[in-house]
């Protein structure tokens, strides 16, 4: 049996196994709340990313019921994946405001995730990770700037590598007819979530 995508696949998995083994490692060091939320943000990446590329890597081979739903549990993962990358953040820098922003953040997961079941679009997916890693972004740049905080620049490193990762693959830049726009947006990806693993890890707690 032929693989629809192999590299797709196996990139997809490449970057699961990287999200799980970094959450793992996440988990090993503490649970203060912002670290967890970052710890369901990298297993929701890895449910995403595994989910992703068996719909990609099998799709000729899968009943269309169970297509449809391993690609809406990439779509949900990724948002949820947003969602926690956005709590952890206001854990960590917005003590005093958070409880807002947070219950905000639950109502935009709560709307994706309907238009996500009901339309299946990855440009919904798109929407939401830009809208929810440019505030990640806002808020890092500024722990950055006001502290001279180097967890805060390295988290704000990985934002801007996920946001090259996006553009390639909205750009549809392929290195190679094997190797497509989704498989360099997949390693390209991985050096992103590296930083933010890396970031998260050694963020000091900051209150705007």
């Amino acid at each position: 049996m032929m693989l629809h995508e192999p590299m797709t696949l196996v990139t997809d998995y490449a970057l699961g196994a990287l999200c799980v083994v970094l959450a793992i490692r996440m988990r090993s060091r503490g649970l203060p709340q912002n670290r967890s939320d970052w710890t369901a943000a990298l297993f929701a990446c890895a449910v995403a990313a595994f989910a992703g590329g068996t719909y990609h890597g099998f799709l000729p081979w899968i009943d269309g019921a169970v297509a449809a739903v391993l690609w809406r549990l990439t779509l949900l993962a990724i948002g949820w994946a947003a969602y926690a990358a956005v709590v952890a953040t206001c854990r960590a820098h917005l003590r005093g405001r958070q409880g807002t922003v947070i219950w905000i953040a639950r109502a935009q997961v709560g709307i994706y995730a309907l238009a996500a079941i009901a339309s299946g679009e990855f440009i919904v997916a798109i929407i939401d990770y830009s809208l929810a890693f440019a505030f990640v972004l806002a808020v890092h740049a500024w722990a950055w700037r006001k502290h001279s905080d180097s967890a805060a620049r390295t988290v704000v490193g990985g934002v801007l590598v996920t946001f090259a990762a996006a553009g390639i693959q909205a750009a549809g830049i392929a290195p190679h007819r094997a190797f497509n726009h989704n498989d360099l947006y997949h390693v390209v990806q991985m050096a992103g979530t590296a930083l933010l693993y890396r970031g998260a890890l050694t963020s000091a707690r900051r209150s705007i």
